[in-house]
């Protein structure tokens, strides 16, 4: 489990983050969305539990599972990439690809990555069949095998944004935490975009954290929503909220059911 206790975060005057603690992870490859209005403190929350922010206050903690028990393992200090070799990986909401590159050397360029062997990229070692089945099985995971030797600068931006999520997937995530993965993406393209992720999050055992601004997204695939308002925890619970708490409706969707 991945738990961000009574963090802290200001910039300026500003507290984007203010006493915020939440677990991560409760239950198997849980699926969470935060949602709340712009400014809310989302992407702040994100980014101190992945490493690329430092709390002021609070920390970081991992909980892991040993044969004499549940330890608990402070990461509030460790650096961004190491936090990637301890399962907590970062997707962007803008998608970051090679773009000269295919689909499938994109996708091979994050494989090696995971499997140590990013300098011996151009040998040939018994490792690299592992890597090649992982790529291989990313691509069909990820319903990109048609396009596999497209460039990714020709593909459309679904595809881009699978692309993305697919790279984040061949580091080995234990967590996986989404900058809305369906942003910018056409509403047709959407349910095919986000019921890939859950597919393979399933099939994986990845805990999911996904901001997410679609409702309807969040009602219909989130196994719990956290509500940010003005940096703090406004709401944590079942999405069926956004149906039946009149407050959090005005807040996130400007809705009086007085009116």
């Amino acid at each position: 489990m991945l738990e961000a206790r009574s963090l802290v975060k200001e910039f300026g005057q500003l507290r984007a983050t203010d006493d915020v603690s939440v677990r991560l992870g409760d239950t198997e490859n849980e699926m969470v969305f935060i949602v709340g209005p712009n400014g809310a403190g989302k992407s702040t929350l994100v980014n101190l539990l992945t490493g690329r922010l430092e709390p002021d206050e609070g920390a970081v903690i991992l909980h892991e599972e040993t044969a004499e028990g549940t330890v608990e393992r402070d990461i509030t200090d460790m650096r961004p990439d190491k936090r990637v070799k301890e399962g907590l990986v970062r997707s962007f909401q803008i998608v970051h690809v090679f773009e000269e590159m295919t689909v499938r050397e994109n996708i091979r360029t994050a494989a090696l990555s995971n499997h140590g062997l990013m300098r011996s990229v151009w040998s040939l070692r018994d490792e690299h069949e592992a890597v090649e089945a992982d790529v291989a099985a990313l691509l069909e995971q990820f319903r990109l095998k048609d396009v596999a030797d497209e460039k990714a600068e020709a593909l459309p931006h679904g595809d881009r944004k699978l692309l993305d999520v697919a790279m984040s997937f061949a580091l080995d995530p234990e967590y996986l935490l989404l900058d809305e993965p369906t942003s910018g993406v056409g509403a047709a393209e959407k349910e095919y975009v986000i019921e890939t992720i859950v597919e393979a999050s399933q099939e994986q055992n990845v805990t999911t954290v996904t901001i997410e601004h679609d409702m309807d997204i969040v009602k219909t695939y989130a196994d719990r929503m956290i509500a940010l308002v003005e940096g703090s925890v406004y709401r944590e619970g079942d999405p069926n909220l956004l149906e039946t708490d009149k407050d959090l409706r005005r807040v996130l969707l400007g809705v009086s059911d007085d009116e």
